[in-house]
């Protein structure tokens, strides 16, 4: 009885750490979804209020743009709720020259990304999203660079601004950037002296078992 009443015990606790799991996924997609969809809603809303008495046929379009991404963002935000993960990587980074533009920040990509596997090309797409949200957000950036890489070892990505820089503590996004990273067994590694420059490493291993 005594052996039965703990494997109850430990079954209870292995589904209470399952739903704890669970919500902080859930946490991070919607995180993911709605802080980058709704930073260009803020900036685009900015942009028309700016331009509304000079050139109000502008200001209509900005207003018309901002309607479009809100309904876009309701989709994704049902989708993350069936277990929506990302578009792809060629689509993330369309995403992320619209919203950069519409902050005034230069965004310069090489060559195009390698082909990855469905789990690796979610969670680099997440990273890109989340890394341009902190970007138009808190970098004073003009500039962004995304970088990709693949090799032997595995698929590298960098992306860099040349911003304020001056990280010093990991807020919500930053976490779930690591988290993803580290559940591929790669790492995540950020250097914030001059800029900031977030440097991802995915080991082949992951790429191969996914």
């Amino acid at each position: 009885m005594r052996a039965n009443r703990k494997l109850e015990l430990a079954h209870e606790e292995i589904a209470q750490l399952a739903k704890l799991a669970e919500r902080e996924r859930i946490a991070r997609d919607l995180h993911d979804v709605l802080g980058h969809t709704l930073s260009l809603v803020v900036l685009k809303s900015e942009l028309a209020g700016k331009v509304l008495e000079g050139d109000p046929e502008r200001a209509r379009r900005e207003i018309g743009e901002v309607e479009q991404i809100a309904r876009k963002a309701l989709g994704e935000v049902r989708e993350a709720i069936r277990g929506y993960r990302s578009e792809g990587l060629a689509a993330e980074i369309a995403r992320a020259q619209k919203t950069l533009d519409a902050a005034g920040v230069t965004l310069e990509c090489g060559d195009k990304p390698p082909h990855l596997a469905p789990a690796e090309e979610t969670v680099l797409s997440l990273i890109v999203r989340e890394a341009v949200t902190n970007i138009v957000r808190h970098a004073q950036a003009s500039r962004c660079r995304l970088e990709f890489a693949a090799s032997g070892q595995g698929t590298a990505l960098v992306v860099e601004d040349n911003g304020c820089g001056g990280i010093r503590q990991e807020g919500n996004g930053l976490r779930g950037m690591r988290e993803r990273v580290e559940s591929l067994g790669g790492q995540l590694r950020i250097d914030s002296g001059q800029g900031t420059r977030l440097m991802i490493e995915i080991p082949l291993q992951a790429v191969t078992e996914s």
